[in-house]
């Protein structure tokens, strides 16, 4: 009969597995290394196994740790359904909530996340948000992996077994720096940007709408927006930045648009879920918040 010890030493060992190890592990669940370290040795002597290898080589499951994460799976899974199926019952909304988001979206006044989310909070205080904010690729991995429970940004790409609700557009543009050679130009023309050093972000396909009417040269990538931020600000390159988050910026004539006739397009945020999983009440409450609160 598992105690309330070792369910908590099982749900610390499938996040270490989550995140590739304990070190990575330290970081995401902050809790010190030697902590971690003895809640596993604790659990694999309670169990009788060991359940992963660990060390200088790198962290590995063993079999038996392999038997014992997909258990675990099951256990948390079947927590889940139970308390969603008690929320059902007592028509109440509570539990946890895990929302994966692109970063910086918070600018956008078109997102209605923030209200969404006070909205939940009003009805019940028993709901826990866990937000976890990455990039559009990672948000989907998390999302199959069953990391997360929702994602909401721009999924450009349709992939099985993802279920998607749209929720508002968002519009990007072209900019470049004050530093930048051309950003005192008056009158730009496109002849002005063949082989212009380019800061692409690595997830989505802006580049390819530029690339239709001139031939960049990319020579610098960012995985998240702050970072394309960094090296449009720094002159030395164009980039999509999301038109509200530039804004501040462009307001202080700190950044530029180039050729937004050409190089401004709408990208579509989106929420998504996963078919095969059975939604709880929870997340069937909040994605039905979401909708109305974006006007569906």
């Amino acid at each position: 009969m598992l105690n309330e010890i070792e369910v908590k030493r099982l749900k610390l060992f499938k996040q270490v597995v989550e995140c590739g190890g304990l070190s990575a592990a330290e970081t995401a669940l902050n809790i010190n290394l030697p902590t971690i370290s003895a809640h596993l040795a604790g659990l694999e002597k309670s169990l009788g196994m060991r359940l992963c290898d660990r060390g200088r080589k790198g962290f590995k499951l063993t079999p038996e740790g392999l038997s014992v994460l997909e258990s675990c799976n099951r256990l948390f899974q079947s927590l889940e359904d139970f308390q969603s199926d008690i929320s059902r019952v007592t028509q109440t909304v509570s539990g946890q909530l895990r929302v994966g988001i692109v970063d910086n979206i918070i600018t956008d006044r078109k997102c209605r996340l923030s209200e969404t989310i006070a909205d939940l909070k009003a009805q019940n205080r028993r709901i826990e948000f866990i937000l976890d904010t990455q990039n559009p690729s990672e948000l989907e991995r998390l999302l199959l992996d069953e990391q997360i429970d929702v994602a909401i940004g721009p999924f450009h790409i349709a992939i099985p077994g993802i279920e998607e609700m749209q929720l508002y557009a968002e519009d990007i543009s072209l900019y470049i720096g004050n530093r930048h050679p051309l950003f005192g130009k008056k009158t730009l023309q496109k002849s002005d940007l063949l082989g212009m050093d380019y800061a692409a972000r690595g997830y989505l396909r802006e580049s390819q709408v530029g690339r239709q009417v001139v031939a960049f040269s990319t020579t610098a990538t960012a995985k998240n927006i702050e970072g394309l931020a960094f090296l449009v600000m720094s002159g030395a390159y164009a980039g999509y930045l999301p038109d509200h988050y530039a804004k501040q910026w462009l307001d202080k004539r700190l950044v530029r648009k180039v050729l937004p006739q050409y190089f401004s397009h709408r990208v579509e945020c989106k929420a998504i879920t996963l078919k095969k999983r059975r939604k709880t009440r929870m997340l069937q409450t909040f994605l039905d918040t979401l909708k109305a609160n974006h006007g569906g």
